[in-house]
């Protein structure tokens, strides 16, 4: 016989529901009040750079189709790339959102191709996308990196 007895259900009381009530548990808390800003300011940002970059992307594709762009095979390869860059880029924002570590990696990555996209604005003086790509970029890393956002990203490595 085994010295761990099996637990069994508590009897309720009358009048009183046959389930338990599971929004008491922690595992039930709602886990958007659990992270901190800057990881949920991280996931907001990442969210508007994808789709800044699939609406990009779509455009400069049906632009090389439809328009005269000087370099055709140029701006194909460009929207592509961007394309095949901001799908999974949800995906990217979910994790986050889920404070898992996996997520980190490629959400670094976009901040750092934000502001390599961004050099080049600069470079071609588009400052009215220059600007908000750096913005968005530092703010994105700073956030990445607070001590709240790392503890909660690392809070679970080993399951990640």
């Amino acid at each position: 016989m085994s010295s761990n007895p099996t637990p069994q259900a508590a009897p309720t009381a009358p009048g009183a529901p046959d389930t338990p009530d599971i929004t008491d548990t922690p595992a039930a808390t709602d886990t958007a009040e659990q992270l901190p800003r800057p990881l949920l300011a991280v996931a907001a940002v990442v969210a508007v750079e994808s789709l800044v970059a699939l609406i990009y992307s779509v455009w400069l594709v049906v632009e090389a189709f439809v328009g005269t762009p000087r370099e055709r095979g140029q701006a194909i390869a460009v929207g592509i790339t961007f394309l095949i860059l901001a799908i999974p880029l949800p995906l990217v924002v979910r994790g986050l959102l889920r404070a898992s570590m996996r997520a980190r990696t490629p959400a670094l990555m976009m901040q750092l191709l934000a502001l390599w996209v961004a050099y080049f604005m600069v470079q071609a003086e588009f400052w009215i996308g220059a600007v908000p790509a750096v913005a968005a970029a530092v703010v994105g890393l700073v956030c990445l990196f607070t001590p709240a956002s790392t503890a909660a990203l690392t809070r679970h490595w080993r399951e990640d």
